[in-house]
């Protein structure tokens, strides 16, 4: 499986590529949705985990334009964010977003969701 990691937080996109990485999974990183966007011009992907803030554009502005795109409308985005606030959630599940994972991530619960959905 092909995953792909958008955070901004260089250490957190690192340490989730390398974790994953280790699990045998192939992992693309971006710093951001524009750099996100080029790399899936270039690779495919099977799954999608961003963070929610970021410059640009956020999460879900960036998973609804995946979804807009018929090449990446099965593609299967997770949400990572700090924020408690539920409206986050709310909104990102309406744009496309699977599931929204609260940080500080449980390392063990991301992989048993990634496992799944392979």
């Amino acid at each position: 499986m092909n995953i792909l990691v958008v955070d901004d937080d260089l250490e957190l996109c690192t340490m989730l590529s390398r974790f994953l990485e280790m699990h045998g999974f192939t992992v693309y990183s971006a710093a951001d949705a524009l750099q996100a966007l080029d790399v899936l011009e270039r690779n495919q992907v099977s799954m999608v985990i961003t963070d929610y803030v970021m410059p640009h554009m956020d999460g879900i502005q960036f998973t609804e334009m995946l979804k807009a795109d018929p090449r990446f409308q099965n593609v299967p985005v997770l949400l990572m964010t700090g924020s408690e606030d539920g409206s986050v959630t709310d909104r990102g599940l309406r744009k496309g977003v699977a599931l929204t994972l609260h940080k500080p991530l449980d390392m063990g619960q991301l992989l048993t969701l990634v496992r799944f959905a392979e």
